[in-house]
């Protein structure tokens, strides 16, 4: 999956030229423009759409109209479309929805975690959410056992974060690792994306660059 972020509208078609390719398009939705969005992305590209509304959203009837305007068939979920506290309106909406809701600013931790079934139906997991590696893993495996779906996120992290989320990509249904193609800034290499999987390069793995490709400039005094 590959991550369509916030954009006007006139600069969609440019945008989805620049993302590596990826079976999942995932828009990133919680703004006035939301119907003007899903609707140029819809005529632009006729891939899956995961649609991310960044706690955004008010209302169960939002949620709904953006699964109607794209059609049940081509939304494999709904991240995170109410605040973090909302558990009612979340589990309002799971109740009505066609399509998986997943918690992400909800679910911080294992606690968090042991109630999501009772407002989502997966749960976006986080490295730097976690806390760590073993955590993520824990956590993973945990929400298998409650009957949720799992996704790997990242919160824009480097090669080197989103490579240690990859190795949990046997436990998960989705894979939201876009984060080396994010930034302009990595200074670690090694990882491809084929078809919207993380692999390793080669039989190398993930390095620092070369110090000449890294360009580190002081930000304080």
């Amino acid at each position: 999956m590959v991550t369509l972020g916030h954009t006007e509208v006139e600069r969609i078609a440019l945008k989805l030229k620049e993302l590596p390719t990826a079976p999942i398009l995932k828009v990133k939705l919680g703004a006035a423009n939301d119907h003007e969005v899903l609707r140029a992305v819809c005529e632009l590209d006729p891939r899956e759409l995961f649609l991310d509304a960044n706690q955004g959203w008010t209302s169960v009837r939002q949620a709904l109209a953006a699964i109607v305007l794209v059609g049940t068939e081509r939304v494999v979920g709904i991240e995170q479309p109410f605040a973090k506290d909302r558990w009612d309106l979340h589990a309002a909406l799971a109740s009505e929805s066609p399509v998986p809701i997943y918690g992400d600013e909800s679910i911080q931790g294992p606690d968090d975690l042991e109630r999501a079934p009772e407002a989502f139906g997966g749960v976006n997991l986080k490295l730097m959410k976690c806390g760590g590696l073993d955590v993520a893993e824990a956590m993973a495996e945990r929400a298998r056992e409650l009957g949720l779906k799992v996704m790997l996120g990242s919160m824009s992290e480097s090669t080197l974060g989103c490579g240690a989320m990859a190795s949990l990509q046997h436990l998960a249904d989705l894979a939201d690792l876009d984060g080396p193609w994010l930034i302009s800034n990595d200074p670690f290499e090694g990882l491809e994306m084929q078809q919207g999987r993380l692999v390793v390069d080669g039989l190398e793995r993930i390095r620092l660059k070369q110090p000449s490709l890294l360009d580190f400039n002081p930000i304080g005094a």
